[in-house]
C-alpha cells in the first residue's frame, strides 16, 4: 500500500491494518471504513466516549475553544483576518466565541441536527459535506477565507491529498489553517501500542504527528507555525501515576505537542 498523499510505499506496522509513511510521518489506517455522522454520533456515540452528549458537554467544549482562541490570537485578529470558516462546526461553539471576538463566521456541518441547532442560535451554518462544499465554492468562484478551522474532522477523510488541495483553494495566501486532531506522536501510540491498535476508530483514515503536519503542510504551501497539546493526560506516560512525574509531564505537555490530541496553526504562504 502507498501513502495517500505522496504515494510512497508504507512501512508495515506490527498490526497489519496500519502502515507508516516515513516521508510524511503519518500512520495510515488500511482498514478504514467511513461512518455516517448524524444525530446518533452527537448523542449516543459521543456520550459513550465522554460520558455525556455533545450539547451537554457544552461548557467543556467552550473552554477548550477559548483556549484555542488564546493560542491563535498572537497570529491574527478580526482586523487582519475577519472571514472565518469552520468545517465540522457541530453546534457552533467555536463559531460563537469567534463571533464574539468580531470575526465574520460561517460553519459547514454534515449533521442536519447540529446545523439547525447552530442556526437557531444565530450562527450561520450550512449542512455541508466538506469536499462537495469546497468544490461548489470553487465553481462559484467565491473568495477564499482568511481562516479555516477544522477540529477532529481531517482524520475522518479518506482522500487526504484532495483535502489539502481544497485547503489551498479555501484559504487565501497569508491566511491560516487551524487543525485539531489525534496524534500518533502521543503517549498511547508510543508506549501503549497494543491499546492504540485495539481502540483505534475504524473511521479514522490517517493519524498525523506534528512533524507530519509540517511535512504535509509544506507540500501544499502551508507552514506549521505552532502546535499545542490538547488532551493532557500525564498518567499515559511511563511512571505517570507518580505525583512528581505528573508535574513534570504536565510541564512538558504545556511546552510541546506530545499529547494524544493536538492543535496546530498553519499559515498559507503569501
Amino acid at each position: 500500500m502507498n501513502c495517500p498523499i505522496c504515494s510512497a510505499n508504507l512501512v508495515p506496522l506490527s498490526d497489519a491494518r496500519f502502515g507508516y509513511c516515513s516521508a510524511d510521518k503519518l500512520v495510515v489506517n488500511l482498514a478504514y471504513q467511513p461512518v455516517k455522522y448524524e444525530e446518533d454520533y452527537f448523542n449516543k456515540e459521543y456520550k459513550n466516549q465522554y460520558g455525556r452528549t455533545y450539547t451537554a458537554d457544552r461548557q467543556a467544549i467552550l473552554e477548550r475553544n477559548r483556549i484555542r482562541f488564546e493560542q491563535v490570537k498572537a497570529f491574527f485578529s478580526a482586523k487582519t483576518h475577519p472571514q472565518l470558516l469552520e468545517v465540522g462546526s457541530a453546534a457552533g461553539y467555536f463559531l460563537k466565541i469567534m463571533q464574539e471576538e468580531e470575526f465574520t463566521v460561517r460553519g459547514w456541518e454534515i449533521s442536519d441536527t447540529m446545523a439547525k441547532y447552530a442556526n437557531a442560535r444565530g450562527l450561520k451554518t450550512t449542512k455541508q459535506d466538506f469536499l462537495k462544499g469546497a468544490k461548489a465554492h470553487a465553481k462559484l468562484k467565491k473568495q477564499p477565507y482568511d481562516v479555516l478551522a477544522m477540529f477532529y474532522v481531517l482524520e475522518h477523510l479518506a482522500d487526504q491529498k484532495e483535502v489539502w488541495q481544497q485547503f489551498q483553494r479555501l484559504v487565501r495566501p497569508g491566511g491560516f489553517l487551524l487543525i485539531a486532531l489525534p496524534s500518533a506522536a502521543g503517549p498511547t501510540f508510543r508506549f501503549h501500542r497494543k491499546k492504540w491498535y485495539e481502540t483505534h476508530p475504524i473511521d479514522h483514515a490517517v493519524d498525523y504527528t506534528p512533524a507530519g503536519l509540517k511535512a504535509v503542510g509544506a507540500r501544499f504551501g502551508f507552514a506549521l507555525r505552532a502546535a499545542f497539546s490538547e488532551g493532557k493526560h500525564p498518567s499515559r506516560f511511563p511512571l505517570g501515576g507518580l505525583s512528581f512525574m505528573q508535574r513534570l509531564y504536565l510541564k512538558a505537555l504545556d511546552r510541546a505537542a506530545i499529547s494524544d490530541t493536538i492543535f496546530a496553526v498553519l499559515e498559507r504562504a503569501s
